[in-house]
């Protein structure tokens, strides 16, 4: 499976919807795929909080993502699964 250009800045925009720290988190632990501890330690946090952001981040754009469906009354990929 590839993503196209259309899906990157679909991503970008969810993305951009979240707030600064849980974007952080997101990119760090996700495309940077740096373990929990290693971003506490570089946010200045622990761990526990950390793995919360990364929840609630995920969480939010889970409905960010089912908010769009509804709205759209298509899939967020353009109906592709």
């Amino acid at each position: 499976m590839t993503i196209d250009d259309e899906e990157a800045a679909g991503a970008a925009i969810l993305m951009d919807t979240l707030p600064d720290r849980h974007r952080t988190v997101l990119r760090l632990r996700l495309a940077h795929r740096l373990p929990a501890v290693e971003v506490a330690r570089i946010l200045g946090t622990n761990v526990d909080a950390v793995l919360l952001l990364q929840h609630s981040a995920l969480n939010h754009l889970r409905r960010q993502l089912a908010a769009g469906e509804r709205i759209d009354g298509d899939s967020p990929a353009g109906g592709r699964h």
